[in-house]
């Protein structure tokens, strides 16, 4: 699971990388692959996480300005809620920035079947069913490391205690 440090980090790194590279990006990059790389990077999982950045954001904000005024508790609310809703149109330099690592990292074919997949039929199920499969996935890892974790203890336990050693 991400979490949400490394999406913050992600979104800064992105947009610095997108500052630093402004001039160049136009010159490095053809218009369609970066569109493919748009379309590529917004289809995948990740972008859904993105979505949940700036209301974290917003819930820090708020806590934090409450905690040093707790009477000003619903100006603070209303304050922070207002100035998010006129960032939230920042979220494209987000997926500009990304698109940018996306392109640097696919070609333009490479982009445009990721895409194609993330929005196929069973790209689109394994988008929505994508958080079941890493918990359960995770799940199983843990349960046989545990199993093999034991049998590895015991075996080399008993391997030790054949040449001589007690533990």
């Amino acid at each position: 699971m991400i979490s949400i440090r490394t999406l913050i980090r992600t979104g800064l790194v992105a947009t610095t990388i997108v500052s630093l590279s402004a001039m160049s990006s136009a010159q490095e990059f053809s218009e369609p692959q970066l569109d493919a790389a748009k379309r590529a990077s917004s289809a995948a999982p990740l972008s859904k996480d993105l979505d949940t950045v700036l209301p974290i954001l917003v819930q820090r904000v708020q806590t934090r300005l409450i905690s040093l005024r707790p009477d000003l508790h619903a100006e603070i609310s209303a304050v922070v809620q207002d100035v998010a809703l006129k960032l939230a149109a920042r979220r494209a330099d987000l997926d500009s920035a990304i698109a940018l690592i996306w392109a640097r990292i696919f070609s333009e074919d490479e982009l445009n079947q990721i895409a194609e997949f993330y929005n196929s039929p069973v790209g689109k199920k394994f988008v929505e069913m994508g958080p079941e499969i890493a918990a359960t996935t995770i799940q199983s890892v843990d349960n046989w490391s545990s199993r093999v974790g034991e049998e590895l203890l015991d075996k080399s336990r008993e391997e030790l205690k054949k040449q001589g050693y007690e533990l």
